[in-house]
């Protein structure tokens, strides 16, 4: 009885985890390489190329994650990045926010 309530426990406890930490667990790492797409307008390390508005480092990442979102619902038009985001999963958005949030 004692074993099963433990099995149990451990088995809730895993399934918790996987929900609050696995589904949107920040991957800096993973957002570099996604900043690759990104890298033509806003320079290898988000620093800007000339472009107004072009140097996204150091934005911070709620701010980095409204604008991106806003681009992607159409919200805040733009046609270079629409076509950008509208593939970018909402893990590959909070990736790039802590990545460019690193800088």
């Amino acid at each position: 009885m004692i074993k099963t309530r433990l099995y149990v426990i451990l088995i809730l406890m895993s399934l918790l985890q996987l929900v609050s930490g696995g589904a949107y667990a920040v991957d800096v790492e993973a957002g570099r390489v996604t900043s690759t797409k990104c890298a033509v307008c806003h320079g290898i390390e988000g620093e800007g190329n000339g472009i107004p508005n072009s140097c996204i480092a150091c934005i911070e990442a709620d701010k980095f994650k409204k604008h991106i979102k806003d681009f992607k619902s159409g919200t805040r038009k733009n046609f270079m990045m629409e076509k950008f985001v509208k593939n970018l999963s909402d893990q590959d958005i909070e990736n790039l926010a802590a990545y460019y949030a690193s800088k």
